[in-house]
């Protein structure tokens, strides 16, 4: 990949991570998906200490509970999927069009870089990934066993 580039270009791998989270008792019960980013050529190290703030929340979506108090079950989960897919399209187009013309950005060494963000790696549980890869609950999106044994 690095080699594709223009000379003096590098590849910022992007991490995004997510996981559903319960808001305060107050909020009348709502959940919401936090999606956070950080970069893949940070530390582990740092990445993992809060007060480094490597890790940065970009947006929650909101996850809604009745999206068409006429539709079945099944239509209310097809729709909720719709919602989270064109969410995370929106919030993720503009990394695209950065990953294929490059940023300019300054760098610890105080000199302005070309650099092209690519999504590197997705972070989920289970739940999240069945959402993100369209897969029905139960079923394994690593293998292709026809149930997951956990």
């Amino acid at each position: 990949m690095q080699a594709k580039l223009p000379e003096g270009s590098c590849v910022a791998p992007v991490i995004i991570a997510m996981d559903k989270t319960q808001l305060t008792q107050f909020s009348g019960g709502q959940q919401v998906y936090p999606v956070y980013l950080t970069l893949g050529n940070i530390p582990h190290t740092i990445q993992c200490k809060p007060s480094m703030q490597a890790c940065m929340l970009i947006v929650y979506l909101p996850v809604e509970k009745f999206m068409g108090h006429n539709l079945s079950k099944a239509a209310q989960s097809a729709r909720m999927h719709r919602v989270f897919h064109k969410s995370m399209r929106l919030l993720l187009e503009p990394l695209i069009k950065a990953g294929l013309e490059g940023i300019e950005i300054v760098g610890g060494d105080r000199h302005v870089h070309r650099v092209h963000p690519i999504l590197a790696c997705y972070v989920a549980n289970y739940l999240e990934q069945c959402l993100v890869t369209c897969c029905k609950f139960g079923t394994c999106q690593v293998s292709s066993e026809t149930e997951c044994t956990g």
